[in-house]
C-alpha cells in the first residue's frame, strides 16, 4: 500500500513539475515576444470517476475489484493534470492529460476462493465444493488434492507439499487494483486558417495506460484460450482473471470542423478513427463521429456558467462486435468561480447493445466458459459482479446446477433461466460524475 501511493505521487509530481517548468520556460518566451504570444492553458482536476465517450475507465473496473453491481455513480476518484499548449501563429497545438487514480489502488482478491496457486485460479470457495464444480477440466490438481485433504479431516498423501494459509495454496489477490487506470494522454493537432466554410484541425493522440498485467497468469497449458484479453494473440490466457488488464494502447487520427453558424454556441462536427490494435490484435478500425456545442453565461464575469453537450456515434465499435449506434450523450454544466469550477456531468448511453457484450465487460467472472452466461446481446443485461463470487453465491449457483428431473430439456431451460435470474443485472444506461478544478490561462 505504501508503495503503491509513493508511486502515485512520484508520477503525480513529476508531472505537476513537468507542466511547471514547460509553462515558466514558454512565459518567459511569451514575454520576449510580443508580437507573437504562446497561449498555455492549463487545468487541475479531482474527478468521481474517469468518464469519457461512455466508457468507464475505473468505475467499472472497482465494481468487479470489490464485488459489487454496476451503478450509474461509482466513486473512483482521479487526480486529472492537463495543459494546451499554442504555437505563436495558434496553429499547432500540443495537449498533455494525465490520469491518476486516489483510491483503491491495490490489488485485491476479488474471486474470494480459498485455496489457489495462482491468482485467478480455480480453486474452492467453500469447503466441501466439489471438484467438478471449481475445476471442471483438471487445471489445477495440486488444490484439488488439498480441498480433499482439508475437507477430510487431512487423511492421505499429499502430492503437493502441503498447504501454508495465504502463502503457497491460499487466497491470492487478482491484479484489479486501480492503479491499472493511471494513464497518460498525448496530442497533436494543427490548426488551418478560417476560412468562410468555418475552421478545421487535424490530429492525432496517444492514450496510454502505465500498469501492465503479466502475459499469463497461470502456465498456458492449464488454461483455456480467452480470445477477448487484450494485448496480442501472445497474451490470451488468462482464465478466471476477473480484471485481465493489459496495457491500454489507444490511437486515432481526427478532422474537427467548428461550424460557421451559430457560432455563439460553438458547434462542431469531429471525425476519429482508431488505427490501434486490440483484441488479439485485430485492427480495431473503429470510428466515433461528435457533435459538440457549448455556451457560456457571464462569459467576462467572475461567475460563469458553462453547459455543454456531445453526441457521439460509433461505426464499428470494434473489430469482433462491429456494431453501430449512438455511443454516448454526454452534457455537463460547469459553474466557474474565476478560476475554479465546479462540474456536474450526465451521461446517457440510448444504445445498450453496443455494450451489451462480453468483449466490454468481459466474461461472467472473467472465464471463457461462462460465455454463455451473456447469451442475449438484446436484453441490456450482464452477469452482475456481487453475485458471481464468495461461498454464499457459489453454493447457489451450485445448487442451480444440480437440478435433476429426469428431462434434460427441461433441466437445461429450468438452469438457465434460474441462474440468469440470479446473476444478471441491467447495465446501466445513465451515468454520472462529479469534478472540481482550477484553471488558468497564461
Amino acid at each position: 500500500m505504501k508503495h503503491s501511493r509513493l508511486f502515485l505521487q512520484i508520477k503525480v509530481y513529476s508531472f505537476l513539475f513537468l507542466i511547471f517548468i514547460v509553462s515558466v520556460s514558454l512565459r518567459s518566451e511569451t514575454i520576449s515576444n510580443d508580437n507573437k504570444p504562446l497561449l498555455i492553458e492549463t487545468n487541475t482536476e479531482i474527478v468521481s470517476d474517469f468518464l469519457w465517450r461512455g466508457n468507464s475507465f475505473a468505475g467499472e473496473a472497482e465494481n468487479r475489484r470489490n464485488g459489487a453491481s454496476y451503478q450509474s455513480f461509482t466513486y473512483a476518484p482521479a487526480l486529472q493534470p492537463s495543459i494546451n499548449i499554442w504555437s505563436p501563429e495558434k496553429k499547432f497545438q500540443w495537449s498533455l492529460f494525465g490520469n491518476f487514480q486516489l483510491t483503491n489502488r491495490d490489488d485485491r482478491d476479488s474471486d474470494k476462493r480459498i485455496f489457489q496457486s495462482k491468482p485467478g485460479g480455480v480453486g474452492p470457495s467453500y469447503l466441501g465444493e466439489e471438484t467438478k464444480f471449481f475445476d471442471p477440466y483438471g487445471q489445477d490438481p495440486c488444490v484439488r488434492s488439498i480441498q480433499e485433504r482439508v475437507s477430510s479431516g487431512g487423511e492421505g498423501t499429499d502430492p503437493c507439499m502441503g498447504y501454508s494459509p495465504n502463502g503457497g495454496y491460499g487466497p491470492k489477490k487478482e491484479p484489479n487494483g486501480n492503479k491499472r487506470s493511471d494513464g497518460m494522454f498525448f496530442s497533436m493537432s494543427y490548426h488551418f486558417d478560417p476560412s468562410r466554410f468555418g475552421d478545421f484541425a487535424v490530429g492525432i493522440w496517444f492514450y496510454n495506460t502505465f500498469q501492465k498485467t503479466p502475459n499469463s497468469l497461470l502456465s498456458p497449458n492449464t488454461q483455456k484460450e480467452n480470445p477477448y484479453v487484450s494485448g496480442g494473440p501472445n497474451n490470451k490466457y488468462n482464465t478466471n482473471n476477473p480484471d485481465a488488464i493489459t496495457r491500454l494502447v489507444w490511437h486515432e487520427y481526427f478532422v474537427q470542423w467548428k461550424l460557421p453558424f451559430l457560432k455563439i454556441v460553438k458547434p462542431a462536427l469531429s471525425y476519429y478513427t482508431q488505427y490501434s490494435t486490440e483484441n488479439g490484435g485485430l485492427l480495431a478500425g473503429k470510428n466515433y463521429l461528435s457533435f459538440s456545442a457549448s455556451y457560456t453565461f457571464r462569459e467576462e464575469n467572475f461567475f460563469r456558467i458553462m453547459p455543454h453537450v456531445n453526441l457521439g456515434y460509433a461505426m464499428s465499435n470494434n473489430a469482433v462486435d462491429n456494431r453501430n449506434g449512438i455511443q454516448d450523450i454526454t452534457t455537463s454544466t460547469t459553474f466557474f468561480f474565476g478560476d475554479l469550477f465546479v462540474k456536474l456531468a450526465h451521461i446517457f448511453r440510448p444504445d445498450l447493445y453496443l455494450w451489451d457484450t462480453n468483449n466490454y465487460y468481459g466474461y461472467a467472472g472473467g472465464d471463457p466458459n461462462k460465455a454463455n452466461w451473456n447469451r442475449s446481446s438484446e436484453d441490456g443485461k450482464v452477469a452482475n459482479p456481487s453475485r458471481i463470487y464468495g461461498a454464499y453465491n457459489t453454493s447457489i449457483l451450485n445448487a442451480i446446477e444440480q437440478i435433476n428431473t429426469g428431462n434434460s430439456l427441461t433441466d437445461t431451460m429450468a438452469k438457465t433461466w434460474l441462474r440468469e435470474s440470479y446473476t444478471l443485472q441491467k447495465i446501466p444506461s445513465h451515468l454520472f460524475y462529479v469534478s472540481l478544478g482550477y484553471s488558468k490561462t497564461f
